[in-house]
């Protein structure tokens, strides 16, 4: 039983530069998609301009520039249906079957599932998963349906955006 009055319960930040730092990693798989399947990406049109831009540039310090660019810009798109897509066009729907199994078999009383989990997927973080794992407990101890329901879906984009950048 975990004694909520004794967790802090903040988000540090170097949770906050790895999820950033994630984020532009996907900026080379989004630029790496066909120009019909970036099409069908749910973005604003600048986003899809800014993404063109990175496909075209070859320099490597530009390209560097670019990419960290496109991954700022995926802050201000909304992250979740963007990975969810990016996810879609990446795997098949085999694959996302057995990815999404791991929605229900990480839990914070089972650290060997999330060692193996971690195993799997190299782009993952033990400490992360657990930080993850601990807000969705958080939101069901205080009852708060709205923070549940981000912290799940904070959950699901992470897994599916380390599935896509260990591969």
């Amino acid at each position: 039983m975990i004694d909520w009055s004794k967790m802090d319960m903040r988000v540090s930040r170097t949770e906050i530069k790895k999820s950033h730092e994630r984020l532009q990693a996907l900026a080379l798989p989004l630029a790496n998609l066909s120009k019909k399947q970036q099409k069908n990406l749910p973005v604003s049109e600048y986003f899809l301009d800014e993404l063109a831009q990175l496909s075209s540039i070859s320099a490597a310090a530009a390209k560097n520039r670019q990419i960290k660019r496109v991954g700022k810009l995926i802050v201000e798109e909304d992250r979740h249906s963007l990975t969810a897509a990016l996810f879609e066009c990446k795997f098949t729907p085999e694959q996302i079957a057995k990815i999404e199994t791991w929605y229900s078999r990480l839990n914070l009383s089972d650290e060997a599932t999330i060692k193996q989990f971690v195993k799997q997927f190299n782009a993952s973080e033990f400490n992360s998963i657990y930080q993850l794992l601990l807000w969705i407990e958080y939101a069901k101890h205080l009852g708060d349906d709205e923070l549940l329901e981000e912290s799940l879906a904070d959950f699901h984009s992470y897994v599916k955006e380390v599935a896509i950048l260990s591969t």
